[in-house]
């Protein structure tokens, strides 16, 4: 009898086959919540790109950290910290001023995103562009 919590996905194959690369396990979905706030965080990451960003780079905004000797990566990490630190006042206070908690944990996710794709960029440059001597 096939499990009812298992579901085809579209990068998946069909039901009961092995997935390539994987270890043949099917995937089992997870809260289709997460999957909505996956989709909601692309898109504020993409809907915010268009007021930082540059059309060339999206993560200019974030890069820019490197121009005070801070990796990029470790900028989006500093970014998080904010946001991590208003969620500890509102933890505290029980409320914010400004913009609300659900709008911190957003962009704590987003900044983990970022500070992933920043630090992978970083490890896969050459030394001598991340100013190693070698």
């Amino acid at each position: 009898m096939q499990d009812p919590l298992l579901r085809q996905w579209p990068d998946q194959p069909p039901l009961g086959e092995a997935a390539p690369r994987t270890t043949g396990v099917l995937r089992r979905p997870g809260d289709a919540r997460f999957h909505a706030i996956l989709k909601e965080l692309a898109d504020l990451h993409d809907k915010k790109q268009a007021d930082y960003g540059r059309e060339q780079d999206p993560l200019a905004n974030i890069r820019a950290s490197a121009e005070w000797g801070v990796p990029a990566w470790v900028g989006a990490l500093i970014r998080l910290n904010d946001k991590v630190r208003r969620l500890q006042a509102f933890c505290q206070r029980g409320t914010l001023a400004n913009e609300g908690a659900v709008d911190s944990l957003n962009d704590i996710a987003v900044y983990a995103i970022l500070a992933r794709i920043l630090l992978e960029e970083a490890q896969a440059a050459p030394a001598a562009t991340k100013g190693d001597p070698g």
